[in-house]
């Protein structure tokens, strides 16, 4: 992070001890975890539409385009207030971020704020989540134009985007985890992430599987039925206390792997046709 001017040394009134947790891939970025910062903050929370709907929208196009922006939040300079309130302390000195850090509670925030800027009025075929642009278009001539417009807008906005983990004009591609293109279906990394899950003997590790089954949730029919006794087995009020793992507890843990590794797919509506909503 000095050596990309991400930060500098220096002194704070404000500082607090980190947890520095780096990224895996081949373009790792520090992620400081102030867990200990003693600065009074303004929670701010931008109203981010929730991931199902987003995944809802593009799904349905013919031509889907990803970008993915450069570094995420350290595009965004810090000003001279923030850079004090942001210091942290390690064992070889006090740093000063120059650059939105990742960790910070209002980052999202910020980020999100910015995103909504850069793509104002673009909302018809173009939709963000942090960094990950989404532009989705019915026909080629449209989806030219809406490329090059998100293009031009980061420019403008002098953002930039990493090429490599971008994709250009797809049927099919990978967005928030899910496989979309006319059809949607659960993307391989995570579904090997359902089958490799270990059977659960803490309430931690059985809201752990839950969590990742209820982000597939609309793959599963009845899913909330058939997790019923799993969710039975979380009450009571010590969190991290071990369960009665009972045979039905078995059996609908494998029954919810083996759901969501069948590689479910899920149609885009076709709305010339007639909708019974139950």
């Amino acid at each position: 992070m000095l050596d990309l001017n991400i930060i500098e040394i220096g002194q704070s009134y404000y500082t607090s001890p980190i947890i520095l947790v780096e990224s895996t891939g081949k373009d790792p970025r520090p992620c400081i975890d102030y867990r200990l910062l003693n600065v009074n903050v303004l929670m701010q929370f931008f109203p981010l539409t929730n991931i199902e709907e987003r995944v809802e929208r593009v799904a349905a196009a013919k031509y889907i385009t990803v970008i993915d922006l450069a570094k995420g939040y350290w595009q965004i300079p810090l000003s001279e207030r923030a850079r004090r309130y942001s210091a942290f302390v390690t064992s070889f000195g006090t740093h000063i971020p120059l650059r939105m850090p990742f960790g910070l509670v209002n980052a999202p925030y910020f980020f999100s704020k910015l995103m909504g800027q850069v793509l104002e009025n673009c909302d018809t075929f173009a939709v963000p989540y942090l960094d990950d642009i989404a532009i989705y278009t019915e026909n080629w001539e449209d989806h030219l134009k809406h490329v090059e417009e998100v293009l031009k807008r980061i420019g403008n906005a002098q953002l930039t985007i990493k090429p490599s983990k971008c994709k250009f004009a797809q049927t099919h591609t990978k967005y928030l985890g899910h496989i979309v293109g006319e059809v949607r279906s659960p993307a391989e990394a995570k579904i090997k992430a359902v089958m490799d899950f270990p059977t659960p003997k803490t309430k931690t590790q059985i809201r752990a599987f839950l969590g990742l089954g209820r982000y597939y949730a609309h793959y599963v029919k009845n899913f909330s039925l058939i997790a019923a006794p799993l969710t039975q087995s979380l009450k009571g009020k010590i969190k991290k206390e071990g369960v009665n793992w009972t045979q039905d507890c078995n059996r609908v843990f494998t029954e919810l792997k083996n759901r969501l590794t069948e590689i479910p797919v899920l149609h885009a509506p076709d709305y010339n046709r007639e909708f019974i909503v139950q």
